[in-house]
């Protein structure tokens, strides 16, 4: 999903779009993360949601731990410019078939 996002970043930028990714991570971890996979900072933004509010509200929470550890489940959503949710995915495998991923961008670029 990162190394997707990360190589199509551009494309969501011109499209006048942005990625706010969100998670449990503390942004040390965050970026750990991206310094390990990809040799870099990811370019969008990130917003740590530590107290778990954010995927409370959302209903991104598991009910049972993840074999890799921790309760989020990861997920999708496409909000417009009045931040009205307009696409989402919950929750997102991170496997997006090709037509999928290439639906979701012109959705964006209108």
């Amino acid at each position: 999903m990162a190394a997707s996002l990360k190589r199509d970043y551009w494309r969501i930028r011109r499209a006048g779009a942005e990625i706010v990714a969100v998670c449990p991570d503390s942004p040390k971890e965050h970026r750990d993360y991206a310094l390990a996979l990809f040799g870099a900072e990811l370019p969008y933004l990130y917003v740590s949601d530590s107290n778990l509010g954010v995927a409370r509200d959302y209903g991104l929470l598991r009910r049972e731990e993840h074999h890799h550890g921790g309760f989020y489940q990861r997920s999708l959503w496409i909000l417009d410019p009045q931040a009205v949710v307009v696409h989402k995915m919950l929750p997102w495998k991170g496997n997006v078939d090709v037509a999928e991923y290439e639906r979701l961008f012109e959705s964006i670029e209108g």
